[in-house]
């Protein structure tokens, strides 16, 4: 097992920050995540970064809303198929895709009818999809919504790979060492954060060591049953303390060694 950092986890940095801290406290790689920047989408800069930080990335993050993003395709499968392309150029084996929005219907046709022809027609990189949370929206106040179609358990066969998000189980209550018993051979990627809960509301993204959910087991199961794929560390910048560079280094060395000591590694 590998474990990477998420860009995404400093998303107020610059991508050359990012990858100079995560090869610095020792991870095995990185998980860029898409967003309007074009750095986070040019092959040529990525792998700039690779070589002058010698840090593989080893998967790439699908954009949330690619109709946001300037100079990019505007569809769900056509982003998909860019940042495969991407992937591709970069030597990433798994890109992560995100479930679709109640309205996206056509986004939904397409992850049930054609996702699997179009993973046998494009082996690599693999698809993974992965779990949403439940969401606190204003309109609602009463309780959070499932703002996402196919988020439930009993859906995920539709898919050849699976992203398990942690942090995201955990806004519904689900233990996630339950939940990959149930889809283990189905697991092509881990998102690792934790959540806590803060009165009728569940904080997602904390620190590995810092909610209820119980990674450590998590992180030993996966080690047990010889996973051999990545376990992305996916925080919040405000989980690193990322206003003080010092704090979000010591905060990255507390992932990383987490990570490693119910890996099996120490």
């Amino acid at each position: 097992m590998r474990f990477a950092l998420s860009t995404g986890s400093l998303y107020t940095y610059g991508l050359d920050r990012v990858f100079a801290l995560a090869a610095e406290v020792g991870f095995d790689g990185i998980e860029v995540l898409i967003d309007p920047r074009f750095d986070t989408r040019q092959p040529v800069y990525l792998r700039r970064l690779m070589d002058r930080h010698d840090l593989p990335i080893v998967s790439v993050h699908a954009p949330f809303h690619p109709k946001r993003l300037a100079a990019w395709p505007k569809t769900q499968p056509q982003s998909i198929a860019a940042t495969a392309e991407i992937a591709r150029a970069v030597g990433a084996e798994v890109i992560i895709a995100h479930l679709p929005y109640w309205r996206e219907r056509a986004y939904l046709r397409w992850l049930r009818h054609d996702l699997r022809a179009w993973q046998r027609a494009h082996p690599n990189p693999v698809v993974a999809v992965e779990n949403m949370p439940l969401k606190w929206v204003r309109w609602w106040p009463i309780a959070p919504l499932d703002l996402w179609r196919m988020n439930q358990l009993e859906e995920w066969g539709a898919f050849p790979h699976l992203t398990l998000d942690t942090t995201h189980l955990g806004t519904k209550g689900l233990d996630p060492l339950m939940v990959y018993e149930r889809v283990r051979e189905r697991v092509a990627h881990v998102h690792l954060s934790n959540a806590r809960r803060e009165g009728r509301r569940v904080r997602e993204h904390l620190r590995l060591e810092d909610g209820f959910l119980p990674l450590d087991a998590l992180i030993s199961r996966l080690a047990q049953d010889g996973y051999a794929g990545i376990a992305t560390v996916e925080l919040h910048p405000e989980a690193l303390e990322a206003e003080d560079e010092e704090k979000a280094r010591f905060h990255l060395r507390q992932q990383i060694a987490f990570c490693r000591q119910h890996g099996g590694e120490e």
